[in-house]
C-alpha cells in the first residue's frame, strides 16, 4: 500500500526483530503480555501516520504502535485493518482512543 501512494513505510514489529536503535511498547494480551518495536528515526515530529495491520483483535498491537509513533512526536491519523473481529472490541478500543477505524472485512459471532 506504502509503493502505491508513494509514501514511507514504517515497521512496526515484535520485540528483536528490527535492526539499529528501537523503542518498544508492551501490551496486553487474553493470555499475557507481548511488546512490539519500531526504529527511533521511523518517524519525526509532525509526521501523519496511517497505521496500517492484518488483523483488528482486541486492538492491543494497534494501540501499542500508536503510542510509539507518538512518543516519537508523530500522530497517528487512521488506523486500517483487512479484517476486523468486532466481537473482540478492539476496533472500539482504538475508536476509543480517538483514532478513526476502518477494515474491509468484518467476521461477527467468532
Amino acid at each position: 500500500m506504502a509503493y502505491q501512494l508513494n509514501l514511507p513505510l514504517v515497521l512496526v514489529r515484535k520485540k528483536g526483530k528490527l535492526p539499529g536503535e528501537t523503542i518498544h511498547q508492551e501490551y496486553t494480551l487474553e493470555y499475557g503480555t507481548s511488546a512490539v518495536e519500531m526504529q527511533t528515526d521511523a518517524v519525526t515530529t509532525g509526521d501523519r501516520v496511517l497505521l496500517f495491520d492484518d488483523l483488528i483483535a482486541t486492538g492491543g498491537t494497534l494501540l501499542a504502535a500508536c503510542t510509539l509513533i507518538k512518543k516519537l512526536g508523530a500522530e497517528v491519523i487512521e488506523a486500517a485493518a483487512l479484517i476486523d473481529l468486532p466481537d473482540l472490541q478492539g476496533s472500539t478500543r482504538i475508536q476509543e482512543a480517538g483514532i478513526p477505524v476502518y477494515s474491509l472485512l468484518a467476521y461477527e459471532g467468532l
